[in-house]
């Protein structure tokens, strides 16, 4: 028996417990459900994550970019993280909606581990999607791929993508910039472990250490590229630099070069090149801003063989002025050219638009009939170019054996408006220069 006056334990449910309590107790239990809910979901995430850690090459992941949203990435290569545990590591990921060229090294902490896919066989996932395409979807994404690897088969491609897949140098500094750098350049094996070099940007040697610049700029006394100076109009100055005389400085050039063109191949071999090299002039001196080069002698008409426009200075139509300033050359020699193949994906772009201006121009204000190879004498371009370029714009008809330009005044102002502005123009008057031929 109970005693007198107190109440049953509520345990044995012979008596409605103090509402207050009751409620409190509830509320109490449901936290702990809550709280309890929560450690289960952690453990299991924890877990999940445990087993995918550290992740493999071929993984596809959401990452966090510089724009702070996330997007779809590719694990192209992995490496561990200084003094960290045995799933420290840190991820070279390629971005699928971008060109390689934004490929980087990021931390664990910038990738969604919950959205994790399992690696899947390439030649399995490229068989799945190309049953999932039109013919013309899948002409796209290929011409998309392959543009600037034209000579390349798919081997090929693929032992070029695989030997070039990760950016060894971060950044560099060349003069007063400090450049992001696109791609993977061959540099000599005692550079492996620089993320960062520093170029002089007169004699452009590279060193790992700012304080090995400065000794060296307190020592180099050239103010602009070796070579001829064949071109100065306000403060832009163009130097001719022979591959041959000046074989460290062209060298140095395509290692350079190279960590912004994804296609080049040349780097040691530069005793049959000219490098054409544009500076902006001050009093500190000449600071390149670009270059192509060009074959001393070219059975092909090749009248370009590579060209760049350093980042800084792109977008101020310099990449077009360069390309006219190589046909002002084929000019000068007589002869038609052609820039070798493959061009980059910019390159190709910058071409097309050049080849659109200068024949549409010709074209609104030539009075009759007009034949490609008129066209191809008076602008030094290539006939297969012209041809192309007129056939792509819709502007040329096969009649009675013969190719017909079909030029009206309203189609072709059109055409000139997407192709853009012209950029700088070469002033011909103030270039003094003498063909290699005919030079010695």
């Amino acid at each position: 028996m109970g005693s007198i006056g107190t109440p049953p334990s509520a345990e044995n449910g012979s008596a409605n417990p103090n509402p207050a309590t009751a409620a409190c107790d509830q509320s109490i239990d449901g936290y702990r459900a809550s709280s309890n809910e929560r450690a289960l979901e952690s453990d299991v995430s924890k877990k999940r994550k445990s087993s995918i850690l550290p992740l493999e090459v071929g993984t596809r992941v959401m990452c966090r970019w510089r724009d702070s949203k996330y997007h779809p990435v590719k694990v192209i290569e992995r490496r561990r993280t200084h003094c960290g545990g045995p799933n420290d590591y840190e991820y070279y990921v390629h971005y699928t909606e971008f060109n390689r060229r934004l490929d980087e090294w990021v931390k664990l902490d910038q990738l969604d581990l919950d959205s994790v896919e399992a690696v899947v066989d390439e030649k399995v996932e490229d068989k799945v999607t190309s049953l999932k395409m039109t013919r013309h979807q899948k002409r796209k994404i290929d011409e998309t791929h392959v543009e600037g690897h034209e000579e390349l088969d798919a081997a090929s491609l693929r032992e070029h993508e695989e030997f070039t897949k990760v950016k060894n140098i971060a950044t560099i500094e060349l003069g007063r910039y400090e450049i992001e750098t696109w791609y993977f350049s061959p540099f000599p094996p005692e550079y492996n472990d620089s993320l960062k070099l520093y170029f002089c940007e007169f004699c452009l040697n590279f060193m790992k250490r700012k304080e090995q610049l400065q000794r060296h700029m307190r020592k180099c006394d050239l103010k602009h590229p070796p070579g001829d100076e064949i071109y100065r109009s306000g403060t832009l100055s163009m130097f001719e630099v022979d591959g041959k005389k000046n074989k460290v400085y062209g060298q140095n050039l395509c290692y350079l070069a190279k960590l912004f063109l994804d296609h080049k191949t040349l780097y040691y071999d530069v005793d049959l090149f000219l490098f054409y090299i544009l500076c902006e002039c001050d009093d500190r001196g000449c600071h390149m801003v670009g270059y192509f080069s060009k074959e001393k002698h070219s059975e092909e008409s090749y009248n370009l063989a590579c060209i760049l426009t350093l980042p800084p200075y792109q977008r101020k139509g310099y990449g077009k002025f360069l390309i006219a300033f190589s046909y002002e050359l084929s000019k000068k020699e007589g002869k038609v050219g052609t820039p070798e193949r493959p061009l980059s994906d910019l390159g190709l772009l910058s071409y097309r638009g050049y080849w659109t201006r200068v024949l549409l121009d010709i074209l609104k204000k030539h009075k009759g009939n007009i034949s490609i190879k008129e066209l191809s004498d008076m602008t030094a371009i290539k006939a297969d170019d012209i041809l192309t370029t007129l056939q792509s714009l819709e502007l040329i008809q096969y009649r009675k054996g013969q190719h017909v330009i079909c030029a009206d005044p309203k189609v072709l102002d059109r055409h000139l408006k997407a192709a853009g502005r012209g950029g700088l123009d070469v002033d011909v008057s103030k270039l003094i220069w003498t063909p290699y031929k005919d030079q010695g």
